[in-house]
């Protein structure tokens, strides 16, 4: 480092460094971390020592590797560009074009319909709407359904701003999982804004509950950390429980975005009767049957489970802005998640909004 010539780019530097940690992540000039670098640079040369002490060696890397979270978790970020796909609605099974814009700061996640002269429906609880077996967004009688995997993918890769536009009702299923909307957004890229990120911080534990032993609470945590756990009289699903750290975009990729939604096959005809799962099939779904599951394999051993994380954190969006919380759910579901976000925005003096402060 010493070594190398007065006359380095310093920003590209911390910006490959930056890049190494989080590849979907684009830094930028990142101004703070290039002065911090140039005045080491300065100090050691002025010093003619090639080497600074142990104690001044972690100060600085402390010191830069800091700037750098600070820069991903502090400012708010929208995409670089426009990315778009086609597919099926999992229960109108009608094709869809959706497409990611680019927001300015402050904008939120908005749904744009299109086919209905570019209303728009914000990704908030107070557009909540009731659905069976998925998350549905409503304003004036006009609906956005089944959001949770792109909301979940969104709300994990930290894109505070963006429309979504689309020329239907339903988003599309995809794959079942969020995989195909984390890519989407990689394709597109980060970008950082100016204004910071206000994070909602949970001070006082919340509870919801339901019969037969449901039950969602969220505790003070200096991060978004979730464990959860679903017990079903069936043997493939059974007991299974899963803590998570998802305070990152690593974390949710590898762990929780590939998981994909699943139902029972004896389910499945009383479902179309009721007009829904029309685009439902083995490529968008894992199908349980008595004797095993129909698809060729797992991606995970507790696949399930992964999927359940996966919604809550999409329902869980709905609030506007980043938790710093731990949840613990009991045999939830999508309408127990969205009843402990209402919960928690009624609660006010159960948390605070808060910058980004490092634990």
């Amino acid at each position: 480092w010493e070594e190398k010539s007065s006359s380095i780019d310093l920003s590209k530097w911390a910006s490959q460094a930056a890049g190494s940690l989080n590849p979907c992540m684009e830094v930028g000039k990142l101004p703070f971390i290039t002065r911090i670098a140039q005045f080491r640079y300065t100090l050691n040369r002025s010093r003619n020592k090639k080497d600074f002490s142990k104690f001044e060696d972690f100060f600085f890397q402390w010191i830069f590797w800091y700037a750098i979270l600070r820069n991903e978790m502090y400012f708010q970020r929208t995409i670089r560009k426009k990315v778009e796909c086609r597919g099926v609605g999992l229960h109108t099974g009608k094709t869809v074009y959706l497409s990611l814009s680019p927001a300015l700061e402050n904008t939120g996640v908005v749904f744009v319909r299109k086919d209905m002269d570019g209303f728009e429906v914000k990704a908030l609880l107070a557009n909540y709407g009731k659905a069976n077996y998925a998350t549905c967004l409503e304003k004036d009688g006009v609906r956005i359904n089944t959001a949770e995997h792109l909301l979940a993918a969104l709300y994990a890769l930290g894109v505070d701003n963006i429309r979504v536009e689309m020329d239907g009702d339903e988003i599309p299923i995809m794959d079942g999982s969020s995989i195909p909307f984390v890519h989407l957004i990689h394709e597109a890229g980060l970008q950082e804004q100016n204004e910071p990120r206000l994070y909602l911080v949970i001070s006082r534990p919340i509870s919801v509950e339901e019969e037969e032993d449901k039950r969602v609470s969220i505790y003070p945590c200096g991060e978004y950390r979730v464990t959860y756990a679903i017990d079903f009289e069936h043997p493939i699903l059974g007991y299974q429980e899963l803590t998570a750290s998802l305070w990152g975009v690593q974390a949710f990729t590898e762990k929780i975005a590939p998981a994909r939604t699943f139902t029972l096959e004896r389910d499945i005809a009383s479902l179309r009767k009721a007009g829904l799962v029309k685009g439902g099939s083995l490529d968008n779904a894992v199908v349980i049957s008595k004797n095993g599951i129909l698809n060729e394999s797992l991606r995970f051993q507790d696949e399930f489970v992964r999927h359940k994380i996966l919604d809550l954190t999409g329902d869980l969006s709905l609030i506007g802005r980043p938790i710093k919380g731990h949840v613990i759910a009991y045999r939830a579901g999508h309408d127990l998640h969205a009843r402990l976000a209402m919960k928690i925005m009624d609660e006010k003096k159960s948390w605070y909004f808060s910058r980004w402060i490092p634990n």
